[in-house]
């Protein structure tokens, strides 16, 4: 129990700089500072990633207790749903700038991009989608890893809300797009998910 509440702590404090670094304030004092939108992005990307790794090194090597490890057909359609979780993952990148998301060439605003093609017609937030379907349905569950599945799923799930805040006052048409397609499950009758052109 004691590692369970360490990894859910843990997981607090990496959203919690997570979510701060990424608010339009701490922005507002880096560009204030000199940093370039580019150089911040680059910057936060890099922290994410250093956090990232920390926090992972952190969880597994606390005590750990094996959960399950699942054979045969549910083995393989586990396997299945992370297979989909990283097409998924992977589909949210084509739309995208890569450069321009990681920081390493500036972007034409200085604002989040507003991207409403290929799988962003069916969900608000297939990177989030996609990486919850890789963490959750894992066919080797320990204590400690579903406890971490569960809490970045919580933390994507709290973050996006912060997140799409972000993306109206930016873009005021976004709040027409949120009512319009599902965040992290698409609907069953696609043809119904589809934002308005812009």
């Amino acid at each position: 129990m004691h590692t369970i509440l360490l990894i859910w702590l843990a997981t607090f404090i990496f959203a919690l700089m997570h979510s701060l670094l990424a608010s339009d304030r701490c922005k507002q004092w880096w560009y204030w500072h000199g940093f370039s939108p580019s150089r911040y992005r680059l910057f936060y990307t890099l922290q994410s990633v250093l956090l990232t790794i920390l926090w992972a090194v952190y969880v597994h090597t606390q005590p750990d207790m094996p959960l399950y490890h699942l054979h045969g057909p549910l083995f393989i359609l586990f396997v299945i749903l992370q297979l989909a979780g990283v097409v998924i993952a992977v589909k949210a990148f084509r739309p995208i700038d890569t450069l321009v998301f990681l920081g390493l060439r500036e972007a034409a605003t200085g604002v989040d991009t507003f991207v409403v093609t290929g799988i962003y017609r069916y969900l608000r937030h297939p990177m989030y989608s996609g990486a919850m379907l890789i963490l959750l349905a894992s066919p080797w569950q320990s204590m400690n890893t579903l406890n971490l599945a569960l809490a970045v799923s919580l933390y994507f799930i709290i973050g996006s809300r912060f997140e799409e805040k972000r993306m109206v006052r930016a873009y005021p048409e976004y709040a027409r797009y949120r009512q319009q397609v599902p965040a992290f499950i698409p609907a069953i009758r696609m043809g119904q998910a589809k934002p308005a052109d812009r």
